[in-house]
C-alpha cells in the first residue's frame, strides 16, 4: 500500500479578500444581518446579496455610509490588499464597536473608536 502525503487545505489569505467577501466578514464581526444592513442603508437585501456575492458593487454613495456602519475609511472598505495584522486590528476594533454599542443602547456605526501609536 502506497501512503499519500495530503497536503493541508490552503486558507486564502485575507489580502486577497474580494469586496463582497471583506462587506460579509466586515457585516458578521458587526453580528449585523443583511436586513440590518439593508436597512441601514434603505436598500433591498437582494442588494446587499450581489454585493457580498461580487456581482455588483454599491454606488460611492453607498460606500461611505458602509464604511461609516462598520468604522473604517472607504479605502479599507474597497482595499484589495489589506495586510493580515491590520485586518486582525481591524477586526477587534469591529467586535469592540459592536459590544460598546450593545451596551451603551447604540448602534455600532455611533461609537468612535480612536487608537493613538
Amino acid at each position: 500500500m502506497i501512503h499519500k502525503t495530503i497536503e493541508p487545505a490552503i486558507n486564502i489569505a485575507q489580502d486577497s479578500e474580494t469586496f463582497g467577501a471583506r462587506l460579509a466578514r466586515l457585516r458578521r464581526g458587526l453580528g449585523l444581518s443583511k436586513t440590518d444592513v439593508a436597512d441601514h442603508l434603505g436598500i433591498s437585501i437582494t442588494a446587499i446579496c450581489h454585493w457580498e456575492q461580487d456581482r455588483s458593487r454599491p454606488k460611492s454613495a453607498r460606500l461611505q455610509t458602509l464604511a461609516d456602519l462598520f468604522g473604517i475609511t472607504t479605502a479599507e472598505l474597497l482595499a484589495e490588499g489589506n495586510m493580515p495584522g491590520r485586518q486582525k486590528l481591524a477586526d477587534l476594533v469591529a467586535r469592540a464597536r459592536a459590544e460598546i454599542a450593545q451596551a451603551a443602547g447604540t448602534v455600532p456605526s455611533k461609537v468612535r473608536i480612536v487608537i493613538e501609536i
